[in-house]
């Protein structure tokens, strides 16, 4: 959107990371605007200078038609009723991205998303770049608000997440989606919705999208679109046998420090990136030496007694605690399981339970585990299935019940509302739980 200079009142919607980057912005670009902080619980804290209003009196806020713009950031969702009645009276809405893009109309820029997999190939993807001496920046879902940010002169990777992206106007150089699978429901109303805002970032032909030809909704939603680089299968980069190819040719990826095909797969993506933007080395090696990954994926720590536990709390989806039992095949695995319920399909990741060898235990945790339970019942799985009222209890029953040799896997296939502030605070209680290492 393009904003005049006559903007007299301001509010921002949400006042997390997103939030306090647009206020910023607000204060240096419109300097005389009177600002509103609209937010849904009461600040401990609201900022200086500045009115606040909170829950229910934000609709009314809304509906008087007070502000010229409203700032919306991605944790509040799209489709709340008051947003709909505020546009239908006028009231314009934009966002910490869609800002971003009408300051930096030249930017070359990498939008990365996908229900998993987008924050490790927007890191992978911006590494390889710098290694290859290009200035590039990292900004977006990936824990800097791109409000205020400066892209880098040669690229800018842009990890967007479905709420950034269900009202971006506009449109990323290059588009790359790893994947689609059920998630984020509540906020997008249905997955039909949550796929579509995803696909927004490549809504635009002119975008180049690069696209992950293994991932079978990914490729039936994208059907007939032109502009494409796919990679996932042989023709191009892909994962087989567990090492990296380039069609025919092995990729030397001996510095990779990652562990799971999965991880595979993020890296094909980012070496096709790299390659379409002209890093034609990635064809035959890629230098990972210094890549680290992000926490609570795939985490290893040591617990008690030694004990090898791995916090994979970023595992909100069935598929993804799929791929980290894959990335585990080779050891016993004592298997924590479930969270908030999202509506997520067991039935695949109860297959490979019923199937699997090295299952140790599988610990079922509120509030998806009474409906896996369920479900399970069904099959005949090999192991013991243990039902925990809390992550707590859970850890005690595994350290009862499973081999000394047992990985403790947390990889819940399920988001962690209710019991835990996010995904990142399940996580670091399961490692206090296992007597992992001090943060």
């Amino acid at each position: 959107m393009t904003l005049s200079d006559g903007l007299r009142s301001i509010a921002i919607w949400g006042y997390g990371r997103e939030g306090r980057a647009a206020l910023d912005w607000v204060r240096a670009r419109y300097p005389g605007a009177a600002i509103t902080i609209l937010n849904d619980a009461p600040l401990a804290e609201a900022p200086a200078n500045v009115a606040a209003v909170y829950g229910a009196d934000v609709a009314q806020a809304l509906a008087d038609g007070r502000f010229d713009l409203v700032i919306k950031s991605p944790g509040v969702s799209l489709y709340r009723p008051e947003i709909a009645a505020a546009k239908a009276r006028g009231v314009r809405f934009s966002s910490g991205m869609n800002l971003w893009f009408c300051e930096n109309p030249g930017a070359h820029t990498i939008g990365v998303t996908g229900t998993k997999g987008k924050s490790t190939t927007s890191r992978l993807i911006h590494h390889m770049l710098r290694q290859a001496g290009r200035d590039a920046a990292l900004i977006g879902n990936v824990g800097v608000a791109a409000l205020g940010q400066s892209p880098g002169r040669d690229h800018t990777v842009l990890e967007l997440s479905s709420y950034q992206l269900a009202d971006l106007d506009a449109a990323p150089t290059i588009g790359v989606v790893t994947n689609l699978f059920v998630d984020h429901t509540p906020w997008h109303g249905d997955v039909e919705r949550y796929h579509a805002d995803k696909l927004r970032m490549i809504a635009d032909p002119a975008t180049i999208a690069v696209l992950n030809a293994a991932n079978k909704t990914l490729v039936e939603k994208t059907r007939g679109r032109p502009n494409v680089v796919w990679y996932g299968d042989a023709s191009g980069f892909h994962v087989r046998d567990g090492a990296l190819w380039r069609r025919d040719a092995l990729v030397d990826t001996s510095s990779f420090p990652l562990r799971g095909a999965h991880n595979l797969e993020n890296l094909a993506a980012a070496c096709a990136v790299c390659e379409l933007v002209g890093v034609t080395s990635v064809r035959e090696s890629v230098d990972l030496a210094g890549f680290a990954q992000l926490r609570h994926r795939l985490e290893e720590f040591r617990g008690r007694d030694g004990r090898l536990c791995v916090n994979d709390s970023i595992s909100t989806v069935p598929e993804a605690t799929l791929m980290a039992l894959r990335a585990y095949a080779d050891k016993p695995v004592a298997l924590f399981l479930g969270g908030t319920d999202r509506g997520q399909d067991h039935a695949g990741l109860i297959e490979y339970l019923a199937g699997a060898d090295n299952i140790a235990c599988v610990i079922l945790l509120p509030d998806t585990g009474a409906r896996i339970a369920r479900e399970m019942e069904a099959r005949a799985l090999r192991c013991p299935v243990l039902r925990a009222a809390d992550l707590a209890q859970g850890v005690q029953l595994a350290f009862v019940r499973a081999p000394a040799d047992a990985v403790f896997l947390l990889s819940p296939a399920a988001p962690s509302f209710g019991q835990f502030r996010d995904f990142e605070d399940r996580g670091d209680r399961f490692i206090d739980l296992c007597g992992g290492p001090a943060r």
